[in-house]
C-alpha cells in the first residue's frame, strides 16, 4: 500500500487523554482542549490551533465534516495482498510549490506563497493557494524574482493560521514537486515549527522523473519541460502558475512511466533509483559542454 503524506506519530500523555475522551464520541476542539489540556473555556481559535498541533495527521485521530475530532477509524485485516491505492491510476498526489525569502528553509528564510494541486485521476485542481506572511522582510533579489512584495504580504495569514487546513489537504496523499527537495525542506520546517512533529510521507520529483523518462532534453527545469509538453504557465515564479504547470508535466510524465512499464509508486520509485538503467561508461568529451540547469524550478 501506498504510504501517504502525515505527520510523525508520537504518543504521549496528552494523546493518551485524548484517545480515552474520544472514546466515547466525536468532540469539538474546544471540549477536547478543556479535557486534556485542563483550559475551560479556551477562546474557540485558541482551541482549534492547539487541537490542530497536538493532534492533526496522528494515527490516532482525523476530523469528521463538521470538523468535530474523533479516533481514526482501524481498517479491517485483509486475508490477502492488495494493491488498491498504490495503483497509479487510483493513486492520489499533492503538487506542490513554494514561493519564499530565500534557500534556506531552516536557517531563518520563510513561506511567502505555497499552493496545492491535487492530482488525481488523470485531473488536477488547485485546492490551496494563498499568500503567506513570513514574518519577516523579503529581500529585493527576491522580489525581483517572484514580485511578492511585503505590501502583499503584510495582511495575509500566517503559516501558522493556515497550517491545519493544509495538513488536511495533504494528509494521505503523495508529495509531489519541481526540485521536491526545496519544497519538501520548506514545507517540512513550516510545518515542524506549528506543530513540533516531523513531515512524513512519499515524495516524487518531476526533475528526476524527467531525467529517466525525457533523456533526450538537454535540460529539465520547469520552463523547459513546459515547452517541450506544450503546458503554459499562467504566471511564472508564482506558486499557484508554478504549481499548476508542474501537475500537468506530473500527468504527462506518469503516461511515460506507464509506457516504461510501472503501474504502482513502487514502481515509479525503483525506475528512479540509482543506477536503475545505467548505461555503460562512456570516456568523457575532449571538448567542454555546458551544464544542465535541471533544479531550477
Amino acid at each position: 500500500m501506498s504510504t501517504g503524506l502525515t505527520l510523525g506519530n508520537a504518543d504521549t500523555p496528552l494523546t493518551d487523554a485524548a484517545a480515552a475522551f474520544l472514546a466515547t464520541g466525536p468532540a469539538d476542539a474546544q471540549s477536547l482542549i478543556s479535557y486534556v489540556c485542563r483550559l475551560p473555556g479556551a477562546p474557540r481559535n485558541v482551541a482549534e490551533h492547539m487541537a490542530a498541533a497536538l493532534f492533526a495527521g496522528h494515527k490516532k485521530f482525523e476530523r469528521d465534516r463538521d470538523g468535530r475530532w474523533r479516533l481514526r477509524a482501524t481498517p479491517a485485516p485483509t486475508a490477502w495482498p492488495i494493491r488498491g491505492t498504490n495503483e497509479l491510476s487510483g493513486e492520489s498526489f499533492v503538487v506542490v510549490d513554494v514561493e519564499t525569502t530565500g534557500s534556506r528553509a531552516y536557517h531563518g528564510d520563510r513561506v511567502t506563497e505555497i499552493a496545492v494541486v491535487l492530482v488525481k485521476d488523470g485531473a488536477a485542481t488547485t485546492v490551496f493557494d494563498t499568500l503567506i506572511n513570513p514574518e519577516r522582510s523579503i529581500p529585493p533579489a527576491i522580489v525581483a524574482i517572484t514580485n511578492i512584495t511585503w505590501e502583499m504580504v503584510k495582511d495575509a495569514p500566517r503559516f501558522a493560521d493556515v497550517c491545519d487546513q493544509l495538513l488536511g489537504v495533504l494528509e494521505g496523499n503523495v508529495f509531489v514537486a519541481h526540485n521536491a527537495t526545496f519544497d519538501w525542506r520548506f514545507l517540512s520546517s513550516e510545518i515542524e515549527r506549528v506543530t513540533r512533529r516531523p513531515l512524513l510521507g512519499r515524495k516524487l520529483c518531476t526533475v528526476r522523473m524527467a531525467r529517466r523518462l525525457l533523456p533526450q532534453l538537454r535540460r529539465r527545469n520547469l520552463d523547459s519541460l513546459a515547452s517541450f509538453y506544450g503546458v503554459d504557465i499562467r504566471a511564472r515564479h508564482r506558486a499557484g502558475g508554478d504549481a499548476e504547470a508542474t501537475a500537468k508535466i506530473l500527468l504527462r510524465l506518469l503516461d511515460a512511466a506507464r509506457d516504461r512499464g510501472c503501474s504502482t509508486v513502487d514502481d515509479v520509485e525503483k525506475l528512479l533509483a540509482p543506477g536503475s538503467g545505467k548505461r555503460k561508461r562512456r570516456r568523457p568529451p575532449a571538448m567542454p559542454h555546458s551544464t544542465p540547469d535541471d533544479a531550477s524550478a
